[in-house]
């Protein structure tokens, strides 16, 4: 009896490995003599990347700095960055052929003196170079700069100026504005 249990185990087993062989996907075949071969199949998934980069590259953010040194209406006053000037810009995207990739930029808080003095950011324009626009600040949320289709890595520079248009109280006045890169 204890023979016929494990032949019968030992027949289940065999039965078992012989039914997970013959449900594995991989193609064989064999031959005597003649060629053979057999299929694999390969895929690769690119997901949408995107990367942007306004400033040098490095662990610091870069600080575009205005030295006024004449009266309002006299002209505007060239920037100068503590990184690279211009300032280098670079989009880079994986996205589908037909989709778009969107720049934008939120300079909705003013430039302010820490003393309740503000500057609105639409005091500040740029030209640019590349693939880029130039444009002025609008003060606005999601102010769109630029806009393109489909993949690719476009490269250019910003080059800063500020409208030296107004009168404002003496102080140095500092801000941020937050550059956006999206694909739907």
């Amino acid at each position: 009896m204890k023979r016929m249990h494990g032949t019968l185990i030992f027949s289940l087993c065999l039965a078992l490995l012989f039914c997970y062989a013959g449900s594995a996907k991989a193609e064989s075949s064999q031959s005597n003599g003649a060629p053979t071969s057999a299929h694999l199949d390969f895929r690769i998934t690119i997901p949408t990347i995107l990367y942007l980069q306004v400033g040098t590259v490095g662990a610091t953010v870069d600080r575009v700095t205005f030295a006024v040194v004449n009266l309002p209406g006299t002209g505007p006053v060239a920037g100068t960055s503590s990184g690279a000037n211009p300032v280098p810009v670079r989009v880079a995207a994986l996205v589908g052929a037909a989709s778009t990739v969107t720049l934008r930029a939120d300079s909705s808080t003013a430039l302010n003196d820490g003393s309740g003095h503000t500057i609105p950011f639409d005091q500040i324009s740029w030209t640019a170079s590349g693939n880029f626009t130039g444009n002025t600040f609008s003060g606005a949320a999601n102010q769109q700069l630029d806009q393109f289709t489909g993949p690719g890595n476009r490269t250019g520079t910003y080059t800063f100026s500020y409208a030296n248009a107004n009168y404002y109280p003496t102080g140095t006045y500092d801000g941020t504005v937050t550059y956006t890169l999206s694909s739907p």
